[in-house]
């Protein structure tokens, strides 16, 4: 019998696909054996030893997720996510500059994605887990031991190490809860910087924490007040949109930042009427006086579109408007006739009282014996020309003012 011919381009290929998944194996178990020296090393804080066996263990691991033998691999990938997770860990250790990659978010998604891997084989999913749930356990310990001595700083980092862990190894359980130790751990800190006339510092930090809880109203208003006690609207106003783009349903923020445009709009144009138009900067100090009412108008209108009946943003609304409506009106009266903008701004200040009247009234229904808000709005709509219903408002506010 005749042997049948061997196609040796085929062994050759066989072989070859054989010798490489052999040699990359040979990498994970390579890998496997360096990291298993690191973990002593940095349970000595040997620092210098545990980088070496950990860039070690890297340059074994990396050609394996690379090769198509091995990069789906469950035992592989246990390999790749706790070296590259420790690589993480080390770098924030350290100043060394060439760990400083590993602070990235990209080696997160590697850490993440090769969890994933891990799944389809229950041993190396359990070794995930023991090996993170330790790492957890052990920051929410520092996150705890420190609260209680008030190092708050130490405990956001124990808190929000432990929800990131939480987040990268897919572990659901308490995740939510670490989120809001770590917040109330911030806040704390903030108070503290704040306390202590840290402002800056405590800037800082807030914008490094909306970057792990962008969706924390909390620390964005904590930026909101800091900045705007310094003075810095563009920061604070960087803040509230952090805060309301969390926060889209908070009527109580739109209120607030609201009034606080409107302060920095009337604090403007009382610096604004002070210039003369022919000098330098008059332009863009009217453009930014009509910006400022522009930004308070928008916030108050949010707050009560949110709630129809809320009376504190009704009220400096309707002040807003009363406010205008009163300066274009001196402005007006200031004109000579001929003027031929006189017109424009007298028609402007009609427009800015009756605009007064809806807000003012939807406060005045919830505090009705306000003789203040009744004598307003006697005001706004005698400027509106209005007269019956000013009168009544009138007698309404002299009544109350008599005590009958």
């Amino acid at each position: 019998m005749k042997l049948n011919k061997v196609n040796l381009g085929i062994i050759c290929a066989t072989f070859f696909v054989g010798a490489q998944g052999f040699s990359q194996n040979s990498n994970v178990v390579s890998a496997a054996l360096e990291f298993q020296k690191y973990e002593p090393a940095i349970a000595k804080d040997d620092l210098k030893n545990a980088k070496t066996y950990l860039l070690q263990a890297k340059r074994y691991i990396d050609p394996a997720m690379k090769d198509e033998s091995t990069k789906t691999d469950p035992k592989a990938n246990y390999y790749n996510a706790v070296i590259n997770y420790s690589l993480v860990e080390l770098s924030g250790k350290t100043n060394h500059e060439d760990l400083m990659l590993y602070r990235s978010d990209s080696i997160k998604d590697v850490i993440a994605n090769s969890i994933k891997h891990t799944e389809s084989k229950k041993r190396y999913k359990q070794d995930v887990d023991v090996f993170f749930n330790r790492k957890i356990a052990q920051a929410v310990t520092i996150g705890e031991m420190m609260f209680k001595q008030k190092n708050y700083e130490l405990a956001f980092a124990g808190f929000a190490g432990a929800y990131q862990m939480k987040q990268i190894a897919n572990i659901e359980e308490e995740q939510e809860a670490m989120k809001t130790n770590a917040i109330i751990a911030g806040r704390n800190y903030i108070d503290t910087l704040s306390k202590s006339g840290e402002s800056e510092k405590a800037l800082n930090f807030i914008s490094g924490a909306l970057e792990l809880f962008p969706e924390s109203a909390d620390l964005a208003i904590s930026g909101v007040n800091i900045a705007l006690d310094n003075g810095d609207l563009v920061k604070a106003e960087a803040y509230f949109d952090a805060a309301a783009k969390s926060s889209p349903e908070n009527k109580i923020l739109f209120s607030n930042m609201g009034s606080i445009y409107l302060t920095a709009a009337d604090k403007a144009y009382a610096d604004f009427s002070k210039m003369e138009i022919t000098q330098e900067g008059y332009q863009q100090k009217s453009e930014e006086v009509e910006e400022l009412y522009t930004k308070a108008e928008t916030n108050l209108k949010r707050a009560i579109k949110i709630d129809s009946e809320y009376a504190e943003a009704a009220y400096n609304l309707g002040v807003l408007y009363l406010g205008r409506g009163e300066k274009l009106k001196t402005t007006a009266s200031q004109m000579d006739f001929n003027n031929p903008d006189y017109d424009d701004v007298s028609k402007r200040s009609q427009e800015m009282y009756k605009k007064a009247i809806e807000p003012l009234e939807i406060y005045i229904k919830q505090d009705p014996n306000n003789s203040g808000v009744l004598n307003v709005l006697f005001q706004v709509h005698r400027n509106a020309g209005n007269t019956d219903k000013a009168l009544e408002y009138k007698k309404r506010a002299d009544a109350i003012d008599a005590g009958e």
